[in-house]
């Protein structure tokens, strides 16, 4: 998405963007995590073998990109399975675009490799399919 110089003006001026803002400003005042509510996330999952040892590991990647934000920390966890795209906003830095990328890798040897996993964010669930790395 492209978006004119004037457009980003009129987008940083507008109230919807300061009710953003100040969403951001009071998560980052209480350092506690949310759910990733990046634009235009896209997630990739991968299993891939590594040692000789028979068993993969899985890669979780996410892509996406805010506007307005402070600086962020994208992150994953893991529950039992299934995955949240987790972000920790910082007190500095309003009123950028930024764009981040977050990944996840699971310890060596998995028993088996699920075809498919679960990633929650801020827009609810996505299931994603695994794909062979190489």
């Amino acid at each position: 998405m492209t978006i004119s110089k004037e457009d980003a003006i009129k987008h940083a001026q507008s109230k919807d963007n300061q009710d953003l803002l100040a969403k951001y400003r009071k998560e980052a005042a209480n350092k506690q995590p949310v759910l990733a509510n990046a634009y235009d996330l896209v997630y990739k999952a991968y299993k891939r073998q590594y040692a000789k040892t028979g068993n993969d590991i899985l890669i979780i990647i996410a892509n996406g990109w805010y506007f307005p934000t402070p600086e962020v920390h994208l992150y994953f966890e893991a529950h039992a399975g299934n995955y949240k795209l987790m972000q920790n906003n910082s007190s500095q830095y309003f009123n950028m675009v930024t764009y981040h990328t977050a990944q996840w890798t699971s310890g060596l040897g998995l028993e088996t490799t699920p075809e498919t996993i679960s990633i929650q964010d801020a827009y609810g669930f996505h299931t994603i399919k695994v794909e062979s790395f190489i």
